[in-house]
């Protein structure tokens, strides 16, 4: 049956520059340059990265790369070790290399860790400065504050999403009707739109089907319904930071109707591209994925299974 909206609650206020979703650079630049002017953390790392052109193709192992993309989630991940220096409690975020190491010498023939390391050594620095981090520890509350917490899913955001892209896992030739628009950690499957108390509401279906629970939401800041980026979302929240007060649990073996409400001011589109990103825990800590899926038309009308009365 199509999904019954029946409660509505107040627009998530974004940034009308989501709708460069598509361009994951801008998206990057975006949000890490307000994250280092609300901490009054230099932006260096970014804006050193964008000086790099996208240009994927195999250099050498032990040099340096221009690839766009693996130089910002190596800026990911060094954001979160320089932070972790200063706050020891956070750890290392071996996996999360150990993963672009094997996605880089895979699709780019290099080794990430050998770049990480000829970066770190430029003068002057590419990296965000060990002074630069205490700063950023310090004008955020420390290192239990929610503001640090916060800039802290925005880097593992900033690395997770990168290496998707680099792995080809974010492929944006997706055209629906199609099974997915993510298929892992979670799978996310856009059903099509509709007409709901005069609202236009997008269906979105995220399905787990591992054999453990996880809890997920949306990313308001990520989120776009063709050229609308103002969106509510039942049953899956949407998230006005990278690190989600409120979270939907996803059973093993199921799935939660995650229905979009697109702002009244939104216009109508025949067919709209729907895309965002979203955050897991498997209760090891957030990953978070990007999803896009073009050409999304209206769901298909279901027949009801009641027997008609008389």
């Amino acid at each position: 049956m199509p999904f019954r909206v029946t409660t509505r609650g107040p627009a998530q206020p974004v940034a009308a520059a989501r709708i460069a979703s598509m361009r994951p650079a801008r998206a990057v630049l975006i949000a890490f340059g307000v994250a280092a002017v609300a901490f009054d953390a230099p932006a260096a790392p970014v804006a050193v990265a964008a000086k790099a052109t996208a240009v994927a193709g195999p250099v050498t192992s032990t040099g340096s790369t221009n690839n766009y993309v693996l130089n910002q989630a190596i800026t990911g991940l060094d954001m979160l070790e320089k932070v972790a220096d200063v706050c020891p409690r956070f750890g290392r975020e071996d996996a999360r290399a150990t993963q672009l190491e094997t996605v880089a010498r895979a699709r780019l023939k290099v080794s990430a860790r050998a770049i990480w390391r000829a970066q770190a050594q430029q003068q002057p620095p590419v990296f965000m400065t060990p002074t630069q981090a205490r700063r950023v520890v310090t004008n955020a509350g420390g290192c239990e504050s929610p503001a640090l917490a916060q800039w802290r899913a925005g880097a593992m955001w900033l690395a997770d999403t990168s290496a998707q892209v680099l792995a080809g896992e974010a492929r944006a030739d997706l055209t629906w009707p199609r099974q997915a628009a993510l298929e892992h950690p979670l799978r996310i499957t856009v059903l099509g739109w509709q007409v709901n108390l005069d609202r236009i509401a997008v269906q979105v279906l995220v399905s787990n089907e591992g054999n453990t629970p996880v809890r997920a939401a949306f990313l308001a800041a990520q989120s776009f319904a063709g050229l609308c980026t103002r969106i509510d979302a039942l049953n899956v929240p949407m998230a006005a930071g990278f690190l989600p007060a409120q979270w939907a649990d996803v059973p093993p073996r199921g799935s939660v109707p995650a229905l979009w409400l697109l702002d009244p001011s939104c216009k109508s589109e025949p067919r709209m591209n729907v895309g965002g990103a979203i955050v897991v825990d498997h209760g090891k800590g957030p990953v978070y994925r990007r999803f896009l899926l073009r050409g999304v038309g209206p769901a298909p009308v279901q027949k009801s299974s009641a027997r008609p009365p008389g």
